[in-house]
């Protein structure tokens, strides 16, 4: 098995610099833009481009790109959908949930392999000007950025979609668009305070996953929906204090009560979470907990990646709690 594919690896990895040096010398016979000066003063007949940092490296990318190709279906559409900037090719994500907000904005554009494994030689065949990833897709960098001028994003949770869309719209030149979509999402949460902050007062949230016949919890703030959640002015429940380093952190079946609060909301981001969660609740704990007598189990897909997905995120929550308080 390793004698053939380490030799199908070099054999892919010669073919797309030579496709890549062929595209080049054929298409305008000049330099790779990620070589050229951004100034490039005195040379009328070179391409400017500007120098960016990334989380990987430095890129020179075009003024204005024209052939953008995304290495994310959710982070990086939602944010670059918002400034009105169409993709010509993204890698989706084969094990996810796709996102109902988003896929309007994908309907004819090509799939490019996984999130994982992005199809290089589909990615060559489209002649992108630039390419846009996520920093924990760096083993992919490599060949990417000799097909195109590649931008690795910082991680977009860690970071908080605000400054993951300024920073896109800097680099893009769409820095008009930022306000309009931040002053839509300021009035959204104006709007649910103005409904719910009373009626929210006294009341506190649990978030967990339910993993198998286990549960799962998050860090404060290291997630989208948790940032929004807390600008709308919602509280969460003491026990996610309890929760001080990053990642998923396991829990047992036994520690669910100390997740009990007014509110439980149980994240279902795949198909299979709904038989976690039901095996879960043929558990006798479960029953115990007010939160269950009290009917405010809360089974959510957290769809939330970027402006357009907040948005949407608050009016899914301002439905149930009008249809709840």
């Amino acid at each position: 098995m390793v004698s053939i594919r380490i030799p199908f690896r070099r054999w892919l990895k010669s073919f797309l610099l030579m496709a890549v040096s062929f595209a080049l010398i054929t298409a305008c016979n000049h330099s790779s833009p990620q070589q050229l000066n951004v100034t490039a003063e005195g040379s009328s007949s070179a391409e400017t481009c500007r120098t960016v940092q990334h989380s990987l490296d430095e890129a020179c990318i075009p003024l204005n790109p024209q052939r953008i190709v995304i290495l994310d279906e959710f982070y990086l559409l939602d944010n670059l959908s918002a400034l009105e900037i169409k993709p010509v090719g993204y890698t989706p994500c084969l094990v996810c949930t796709s996102s109902d907000v988003l896929s309007e904005y994908i309907t004819d554009v090509p799939a490019l392999g996984d999130m994982e494994a992005p199809a290089l030689e589909k990615i060559v065949s489209l002649k992108p000007d630039l390419i846009l990833g996520l920093e924990w897709q760096e083993k992919s960098y490599p060949l990417l950025s000799e097909i195109a001028p590649t931008v690795m994003i910082d991680d977009p949770e860690a970071n908080g979609f605000k400054r993951t869309l300024e920073y896109l719209a800097e680099i893009l030149g769409k820095t008009n668009q930022v306000q309009q979509s931040l002053t839509k999402y300021d009035k959204k949460v104006e709007e649910f305070r103005q409904q719910f902050a009373e009626k929210l007062r006294d009341q506190e949230i649990s978030i967990i996953g339910v993993d198998d016949s286990a549960f799962y919890a998050e860090k404060l703030g290291n997630r989208i929906y948790n940032q929004i959640m807390a600008d709308l002015g919602i509280q969460f429940s003491s026990a996610h204090e309890s929760i001080t380093t990053n990642g998923y952190i396991p829990l047992s079946i036994e520690a669910l009560p100390d997740w009990d609060a007014d509110f439980l909301f149980v994240l279902q981001n795949y198909e299979r979470h709904a038989e976690d969660l039901a095996s879960i609740m043929e558990h006798p704990i479960w029953s115990t907990l007010n939160v269950v007598q009290n009917d405010k189990v809360h089974p959510i897909v957290l769809d939330v990646w970027g402006p357009l997905t907040a948005i949407q995120f608050i009016d899914d929550l301002s439905q149930y709690f009008s249809e709840t308080l």
